[in-house]
């Protein structure tokens, strides 16, 4: 199992940290599908705006009429660009989740790469000990000195 673990670690950081770009990614599209939608609620403001400084002059209906059908159509592009900076958020969220599931891959192969350790030395030590333990009792056994 020693032998397999550098490898799992390995393997994990590598899909870790291309997790890392995905989310980079869908974070980087989220911001800029918010980015379009405040653009968007600016030119609307700016929009209406105009269009009370035009009313106050002569306008006919038919330019009334369009002028609201293209509020209506800009107000419909806003609605869209909200469900779509949502969606976005959304898939961002997704991402980050996975790259907290990919970090905890990580550092559960990292632990048990790190208790396959600790029992490797533990039985080390412990076979040192023994040995030692043996060498002082056979040295005892024959009279001599253990310790020169």
């Amino acid at each position: 199992m020693r032998h397999v673990l550098p490898l799992l670690i390995e393997r994990a950081q590598a899909a870790r940290d291309r997790q890392v770009q995905v989310l980079r990614q869908a974070q980087q599209s989220a911001a800029q599908a918010h980015s379009t939608l405040d653009r968007l609620g600016a030119f609307r403001g700016e929009c209406l705006s105009r269009s009370a400084a035009a009313q106050l002059g002569a306008t006919d209906g038919a330019s009334l009429a369009g002028y609201q059908r293209f509020v209506g159509r800009l107000d419909d592009a806003i609605g869209m660009q909200a469900q779509e900076a949502t969606l976005r958020d959304a898939q961002a969220a997704e991402q980050q989740r996975r790259l907290l599931e990919q970090q905890r891959r990580v550092l559960a192969f990292e632990s048990l790469a790190r208790r396959d350790a600790l029992q490797r030395s533990r039985r080390e030590q412990r076979g040192e000990r023994l040995a030692a333990d043996e060498f002082a009792a056979r040295a005892t056994a024959t009279g001599q000195d253990p310790l020169p």
